[in-house]
């Protein structure tokens, strides 16, 4: 091995989404050596692939099912996860079985490989792990994953809740668990919705939690404030002043004014306020809530937006790893 991968560290992201673990390294000023990934949505391939295709040094497994921990036990350095949250997180009113759920349930197929990795790897390693998921989930959930993490780690897990809102422009409460030395929960820097917009105004200093879908340009106002769901630009600054009464009382016939019936087609351009009244954010606006660089996902092509915001609601909040990966220097 050369001076210079001894300086760097080989990084396994399971779930690994659009690679988000690895723009967060690379702020943080971690050398990559390798970067194994698994994933199996297609659109977050399809990034993946725009950004890293050509790189030797990115190395895609696929489905985690299929993944033995022993054939990496030799190389990796850190893990890093956010394991399917769609059966524990408190917007899932459905299907809440938590671990137990048809998707969430893929947390003990990362705890098999985190334990092949741990348990066959060369006994002067150690072993890093990051682990992410919604603060909404049950405590029997939560306590279920620090058990999991400590059957491995022993008393290395730390556990610390943190809203992405510290950082960026977004609120995102997320739960961390990690065995990486002297991690914090950041000191916040003061970034609003409203610096980060192309045009239009807002009525809050964060925007709520970016989701994989929002809240439709119709009757989305409404559902929007009872909810406390989606995020919306106006076009007026006078609007975005009103109470939200007030809003609710004059927006009907503000969209009953620009004629705007709900279609696509309608929506000649992203910076466009078809009903008259607000817009949803750009990809651009859904990348800077997530501190992730501008054109990471926009300029993808062959990805349509509707997906390429859902893999951003999918994704880390690349400022709060960042700040967490600090402490592998």
């Amino acid at each position: 091995m050369s001076q210079n991968e001894k300086e760097g560290i080989n990084v396994f992201s399971l779930f690994d989404g659009i690679s988000c673990a690895r723009l967060a390294l690379e702020k943080a000023g971690i050398k990559i050596n390798k970067y194994y990934s698994s994933e199996i949505d297609k659109s977050a391939l399809k990034i993946q692939e725009h950004h890293y295709g050509s790189d030797p040094k990115f190395i895609q497994l696929g489905d985690v099912r299929n993944i033995k921990g022993l054939d990496l036990a030799d190389e990796i350095d850190l893990v890093v996860m956010g394991s399917p949250c769609t059966n524990l997180s408190s917007i899932n009113p459905i299907d809440r079985r938590g671990l137990e759920g048809s998707e969430s349930k893929l947390f003990y197929e990362a705890i098999r490989i985190i334990k092949e990795i741990f348990i066959f790897q060369p006994y002067h390693k150690k072993l890093y792990f990051l682990m992410e998921n919604v603060a909404s989930m049950k405590a029997v959930d939560r306590d279920k994953i620090t058990e999991e993490l400590s059957n491995i780690f022993e008393d290395e897990v730390q556990l610390l809740k943190i809203d992405s809102a510290l950082l960026a422009p977004a609120h995102r409460r997320r739960l961390y668990w990690t065995n990486i030395p002297n991690v914090s929960v950041p000191e916040p820097v003061g970034l609003n919705y409203a610096d980060i917009l192309e045009n239009g105004y807002v009525d809050r200093d964060k925007a709520n939690v970016l989701l994989s879908g929002n809240v439709t340009l119709t009757n989305g106002l409404l559902r929007h404030f009872k909810m406390s769901i989606g995020n919306i630009i106006y076009k007026d600054k006078d609007f975005a002043e009103l109470s939200t009464e007030e809003k609710l009382l004059r927006y009907p016939q503000i969209l009953a004014n620009s004629g705007y019936q709900g279609k696509a087609r309608d929506i000649k351009n992203d910076l466009d306020f078809p009903n008259g009244c607000y817009r949803h954010p750009t990809i651009r606006e859904y990348s800077r809530m997530m501190t992730i660089p501008d054109n990471y996902v926009d300029g993808v092509s062959g990805v349509s937006k509707t997906e390429k915001q859902k893999t951003l609601g999918l994704a880390f909040t690349v400022d709060v790893v960042a700040h967490l990966f600090q402490g592998l220097k």
